[in-house]
């Protein structure tokens, strides 16, 4: 599937393109999969931290190679179930380094054909979830999971649905790394 309506509107076009024309190689899996681990063990495990997780990955990837990557914020549906509404972009205040509202949206890390969640499980695991959800998720995927790695397309079989609504740009990264 096409990236194109999953971004229209949120990146540029010109963003889109370059996203729809790179086609990951073995090698920028395996880079991805090396920073991610990095990235889980230099954060804490907890719950709904998806913005730190999502930043400091996204920025890393961008800092360190040449895939095309954006952090983005919006959307979580897991079994036809909305875990996450986005209705604003992420409330950060630079100043205070530190997100000053509650904000009911969820983060995660899109590159080319492929989502990358690093806090779906710890939230799950750690967090104040229905016991129904927790179970279910358990069930499917197991215990001591760290991320999930999967494209827009594969995502429906495993009953989840990312909706891209805002993306953070990167003076809001730069905030959220600060903040760690």
């Amino acid at each position: 599937m096409s990236q194109i309506s999953r971004f229209k509107g949120i990146l540029k076009q010109s963003q889109i393109d370059t996203f729809n024309s790179y086609i990951l190689t073995d090698d920028d899996m395996d880079f991805l999969r090396e920073v991610n681990k990095e990235v889980l063990l230099k954060i804490p495990q907890k719950a709904f931290n998806c913005a730190q997780l999502s930043a400091l990955l996204g920025a890393v990837i961008m800092d360190n190679s040449k895939i095309p990557v954006s952090v983005m914020s919006g959307h979580l549906d897991y079994s036809n179930q909305r875990l996450f509404n986005c209705k604003s972009p992420l409330p950060y205040s630079t100043d205070k380094k530190s997100i000053n509202e509650i904000w009911d949206g969820h983060c995660w890390v899109e590159l080319p054909n492929l989502i990358i969640d690093n806090s779906f499980f710890r939230t799950i695991y750690y967090g104040n979830i229905p016991n129904s959800i927790k179970d279910n998720v358990i069930n499917k995927f197991g215990e001591g999971k760290g991320t999930l790695i999967v494209s827009p397309a594969q995502m429906s079989l495993i009953e989840l649905n990312y909706t891209p609504c805002f993306e953070v740009h990167d003076d809001l990264i730069t905030g959220l790394i600060k903040s760690l």
